[in-house]
């Protein structure tokens, strides 16, 4: 191909002109000038491009051919120049976040209403998913960043930055405990129910459990749910104790619904992380989406 493409802005302003006159002002540059590129064009082709009529200058079968790629490829270059002064000014783009049930309820959602109300240009997608999955869209690019809950495997090629604190705990409807501290073995025989394997919440509820000495049966809950929503309508319904972020549990709380179980040995808290890539360019929407979280990005590629 050839390194200078002006040449080709050259060709493709005398084409459309039939003028060699009027693409010079066109192109704000003199007629030598624009007669020089088209010679030089037509050299390094080896091919004559126009000839003259008493009409003005005319494509040959030659030129005609390579107009129409060449008209293709600026139309192309003048539309891309025209969508990223769009999207640079936040009048258009796409912004494509990740997250699970727990992340966009408790923490993401009040941010994505307030960014689509002040950008409502922005195409915005969101991708709801367990922690696993968000990561693994986030690096096979299908997302530009997600928003997870601790714990996960890190990648090296992920950024991380903590944005939430929240803490796990036990639930039940029954009083009895009275609110006083109690030890994994007063809980043995009850109930116990739990998200299922494979979520976040889960292995780090199990890791907990290990870490501070509850006994094994503990590993194994009776009940398992989907999600944490239902948890709470079990234990409300007095089937049984729960393990659950206390976010989930707080209103309920408030109104005496359902009741804390308050252990000697409490689990130790974690955290919601924003997580994206390192090396990947983040858009105009992400940085500005990202800016509202107060989060400093000034150092993203």
């Amino acid at each position: 191909m050839i390194d200078n493409i002006g040449l080709y802005r050259m060709f493709y302003e005398v084409a459309c002109h039939g003028s060699i006159s009027e693409a010079a002002q066109k192109l704000y540059i003199t007629q030598p000038a624009v007669s020089a590129s088209v010679k030089q064009l037509e050299s390094t082709l080896s091919t004559a491009l126009f000839f003259r009529t008493n009409r003005g200058i005319k494509l040959t079968p030659e030129g005609e051919l390579l107009f129409e790629y060449v008209k293709t490829a600026i139309n192309a270059l003048e539309t891309g120049e025209d969508r990223l002064r769009e999207v640079s000014g936040l009048s258009s783009g796409v912004l494509r976040v990740g997250a699970s049930d727990m992340t966009l309820r408790f923490f993401l959602l009040d941010y994505i209403e307030k960014f689509n109300r002040d950008f409502p240009h922005i195409k915005l997608t969101v991708t709801n998913n367990p922690t696993p999955q968000s990561i693994e869209a986030l690096l096979n690019g299908d997302i530009d960043f997600c928003v997870i809950s601790e714990p996960f495997e890190h990648s090296p090629d992920i950024e991380y930055i903590p944005v939430r604190e929240i803490n796990d705990i036990v639930i039940t409807a029954s009083d009895k405990f009275d609110g006083r501290t109690v030890d994994f073995e007063e809980l043995i025989g009850e109930t116990l129910i739990m998200l299922e394997p494979g979520t976040s919440t889960r292995r780090y509820i199990e890791a907990q459990l290990k870490e501070n000495g509850a006994p094994e049966s503990f590993l194994e809950p009776d009940i398992e749910l989907a999600t944490s929503d239902l948890i709470i309508d079990f234990v409300r319904r007095g089937i049984g104790c729960a393990f659950v972020v206390s976010d989930f549990a707080e209103d309920y709380l408030k109104t005496g619904a359902i009741h804390e179980i308050k252990l000697n040995k409490p689990f130790k808290s974690r955290a919601f992380v924003l997580a994206y890539l390192k090396k990947n360019h983040m858009n105009v929407a992400a940085k500005q989406f990202i800016s509202s979280l107060n989060i400093d990005l000034s150092n993203a590629k």
